[in-house]
């Protein structure tokens, strides 16, 4: 980095003007456009507390082209110019306003072909429009301008807000938080859910850095409570969006239904049970089982969430209530039991039944007919000569129960 600018290249400043208007006169303007170039990037981006580079090089076909001066001046959006960086080619470099600048290939008593300007320590007050001038012996001088940008990749996070315990019905609270922390520039923030958002901004920790908050707001209800929500971050720093996710806790009084019923309760049912069954945040603190009538049968045992029946009888022919309570508030659900005359007839056993009378039928039907087939056909035999000895010792063969009783019916 170069120190206070010697006397010589003072004076050089002051004469800068003079300097600009008179190398603008050494060259027709058409000769200008065709010796040489002044190339710049339209944009440079660079890191907070990085370096950057603003890059401005003279592209020509001339060999001979003589640079006489480089002039770097900062366009902020208000005010006029200023000079923030010289180079002569005899008296070397100048920076004004800061030590943080320097000139990247450019050395005294050297041909210069590239004015690049380099930027150490990058802070948000660089941020601006440089414009880089040319002047050159004996084509006169161009510039050519550069933005730069200085950018700071934020740090995000997304957390649950603690809904506080009020009843329902009021108006939307924040349920959840996403935070974009020291980005430059400010981060966009979006929601899963396309609810009501705040969204705040405010200077972040480092100068020229922006903290942002948004908070998405729900009515409190059971169908909040539990749900994933996503919080989606997106900056230019980023190669894609951060996405952060978060399950809300939504406070909300007691939903109850009653289980355990099945309609089919007959007098003489012993160890019936009704169930019930509550959704709440928080958890419930009580249960009150009664009837519409008043106060339980005899038969009816409360036990917390469980209501059990001893015995079912015409008493417990009613309708009966469970009310829970929390924090929040109370809730309730009824059932109404109909006690039926007497117990259903066991299916099972009627199929024993009907099981036990077939299958000696069927044993009868499948061994009698083709007994009865074959004692038919035989008869038919004896009536017929031709087949008179066959079909005698057919029926005696049938008939014997023993080789003795075969032997002696053929000598008869």
């Amino acid at each position: 980095m170069a120190g206070a600018a010697r006397p010589p290249l003072l004076l050089s400043l002051l004469l800068l003007p003079t300097l600009l208007l008179l190398s603008r006169s050494w060259a027709p303007a058409e000769a200008s456009t065709q010796s040489f170039e002044v190339r710049v990037l339209p944009e440079v981006r660079g890191f907070l507390d990085h370096n950057a580079a603003l890059q401005c090089k003279v592209q020509t076909q001339e060999d001979g082209l003589q640079v006489t001066l480089v002039t770097w001046q900062r366009q902020d959006s208000t005010g006029p110019p200023r000079t923030v960086a010289v180079f002569h080619p005899t008296q070397g470099s100048s920076f004004p306003e800061s030590e943080r600048l320097e000139f990247v290939a450019a050395r005294p008593h050297e041909k210069l072909r590239d004015a690049s300007l380099a930027v150490s320590g990058l802070r948000a007050e660089d941020e601006a429009n440089y414009t880089c001038h040319i002047a050159t012996f004996p084509h006169g001088s161009k510039s050519a301008r550069t933005w730069l940008r200085v950018l700071a990749e934020p740090q995000n996070k997304a957390e649950i807000q603690e809904v506080p315990l009020s009843p329902l019905g009021q108006e939307p609270v924040p349920v959840a938080r996403c935070i974009s922390m020291a980005g430059r520039p400010p981060a966009r923030i979006s929601w899963s859910l396309g609810e009501e958002v705040n969204e705040s901004q405010e200077p972040g920790p480092v100068p020229g850095t922006f903290n942002v908050t948004s908070l998405l707001t729900l009515t409190p209800s059971s169908q909040v409570d539990g749900r994933n929500v996503t919080c989606t971050v997106e900056h230019e720093t980023l190669e894609k969006p951060v996405l952060l996710s978060v399950t809300l806790s939504v406070p909300y009084p007691p939903e109850v239904s009653i289980s355990g019923y099945d309609d089919n309760w007959y007098r003489g049912r012993s160890e019936a049970t009704l169930n019930c069954d509550v959704r709440s945040n928080p958890q419930p603190t009580g249960y009150d089982w009664h009837t519409a009538t008043g106060p339980l049968p005899p038969s009816a045992v409360a036990q917390g969430p469980q209501l059990l029946i001893r015995s079912v009888d015409e008493s417990i022919n009613t309708t009966f209530i469970c009310r829970a309570t929390n924090a929040l508030g109370t809730g309730e659900a009824e059932q109404t039991v109909l006690v039926r005359g007497e117990a259903p007839r066991d299916q099972s056993s009627g199929i024993i039944t009907l099981v036990v009378v077939l299958v000696p039928v069927l044993v009868a039907v499948c061994v009698g007919l083709p007994i009865y087939f074959l004692r038919r056909r035989s008869c038919r035999n004896q009536r017929s000569p031709s087949n008179n000895n066959n079909v005698s010792y057919f029926v005696v063969n049938s008939e014997a129960s023993s080789p003795q009783d075969l032997q002696a019916d053929g000598t008869r």
